[in-house]
Parts: C-alpha cells; sequence; structure tokens
C-alpha cells in the first residue's frame, strides 16, 4: 500500500512540475521572423522560418517562449534580439511547455 502511494505522490509531483519535458531538442538553424513581448509578463515570443518543432505537444502553435523566470533568461533574449537585429541563424534548444507553447531553453547564434 505505501509502494503505491509513494509511487502516486511520486507521479504527481512530476506532472505537477514546472513542464519541463525529458529531453531537451534542438530546432534546426533558422532565421527568426517575429518577436514579441509579453502583456502581462516579460516572456518573448519568437517565431522561425524553420518547420515548426513541438515534442511536447504544447497545444499552442504560434512560437516559442523564452520563460522569464528561467535562470539567464534576460541572457537568451538578448541573445535573441541581437540575432534577429542583425538576420543571423539561430537554433533554438526547447524543452516542455510555457504558456502552452514549446519553452526555450537555449540559444545558438551562427553568422550567415
Amino acid at each position: 500500500m505505501k509502494l503505491v502511494l509513494f509511487a502516486a505522490l511520486g507521479l504527481a509531483f512530476s506532472m505537477a512540475s514546472s513542464g519541463v519535458g525529458a529531453t531537451p531538442v534542438e530546432v534546426p538553424w533558422a532565421k527568426l521572423t517575429f518577436l514579441g513581448g509579453g502583456w502581462t509578463s516579460s516572456t518573448l515570443r519568437v517565431k522561425t522560418t524553420g518547420t515548426f518543432n513541438n515534442p511536447a505537444a504544447c497545444p499552442m502553435t504560434d512560437g516559442y517562449i523564452v520563460d522569464s523566470t528561467l535562470p539567464g533568461a534576460q541572457l537568451l533574449q538578448s541573445i535573441l534580439l541581437t540575432a534577429y537585429s542583425t538576420n543571423q541563424d539561430v537554433m533554438l534548444v526547447i524543452d516542455g511547455c510555457v504558456q502552452s507553447r514549446p519553452a526555450v531553453i537555449g540559444v545558438y547564434v551562427q553568422r550567415p
């Protein structure tokens, strides 16, 4: 009985966590086509020229989100803004969902 209870609690806690998935995915290199800031939070939504990648099956498919509570969020937002301004290719690393969209947890920039 105790083992079943602990297993159920473990499952409940894992489902209630921040939405970070088990395996981060690197989205293929692409140009940024859209940047948008949140209305009520400092999140950043981005879109790219690449095929949309949604391994966690997040309900919203209109871009990727950089969560403002993520450690290093300001760095990621700065990298994305610079890449957008200079038309450089980016590779996004996504994991889980934030605000019902795939969550960006890493960004790489590459010169054309």
